[in-house]
């Protein structure tokens, strides 16, 4: 990112004074970011989300409410904005429930200074940063809901490529390393996402991958 690009708006919502702070001070001191605003509530966030961030990290767990509720009415607001959970964790439905209110990645608290600028630039370009232990219990709850919901039997089945794709991307991996490990342009990755989404209905990657192993279309393994 050039001196003359705009820098992305990072708004944090976070009770906790020590790790809003420090977040703050990642932000602050990282190229091509600045902080949009911080908040210790739910009605916090809601503000801080009207004046349309590009990023918004935050807490579920907040005095005066869930960080779920945020996460929804921010994705419904802000359909473009990214959106980065750092929380301790609970269980994997807490998880499940954030991410398919359209969070984009999920943070343990704690995991660092140099983790937490490379999760917020790994979502402005595409990617879904997801701790590993929070990972593996996504994954578990993942195959849960595979084996007791039925397949939805979608009009548009994925393609092969598509497939591929779309497994690749929900192990982590950013659109240039998908186009690297298959042979393509990353522009040609985001044209099979787009189709990926249209088919899926959904708007995100994370929705994709809960759709398509619901589905039965992908198989995840640890």
């Amino acid at each position: 990112m050039s001196q003359d690009s705009p820098r992305a708006r990072v708004a944090i919502v976070e009770d906790d004074a020590i790790l809003r702070e420090d977040l703050a001070r990642v932000v602050e001191g990282a190229a091509g970011l600045e902080v949009a605003g911080v908040g210790d509530t739910l009605a916090a966030g809601r503000r801080l989300v009207e004046a349309a961030p590009d990023v918004l990290l935050i807490d579920l767990a907040l005095p005066d409410g869930n960080g779920v509720e945020l996460i929804r009415e921010a994705r419904e607001r802000l359909p473009n904005i990214k959106i980065i959970v750092v929380s301790i964790f609970g269980d994997a439905r807490s998880v499940v429930r954030a991410i398919e209110a359209g969070a984009d990645g999920y943070l343990l608290k704690g995991a660092g200074e140099q983790q937490a600028e490379e999760a917020i630039r790994s979502v402005l370009g595409g990617g879904a940063p997801i701790s590993p232990a929070v990972a593996s219990h996504i994954l578990t709850r993942m195959r849960e809901r595979a084996t007791t919901t039925p397949g939805t039997g979608l009009d548009a089945p994925l393609t092969e490529k598509e497939t591929a794709v779309l497994t690749d991307l929900a192990k982590g991996f950013r659109y240039k390393e998908v186009a690297r490990l298959h042979g393509i342009s990353p522009h040609t990755v985001a044209d099979h996402v787009k189709s990926i989404y249209r088919k899926l209905a959904v708007n995100s990657r994370s929705e994709a991958v809960f759709e398509a192993v619901q589905a039965g279309l992908i198989k995840l393994k640890d």
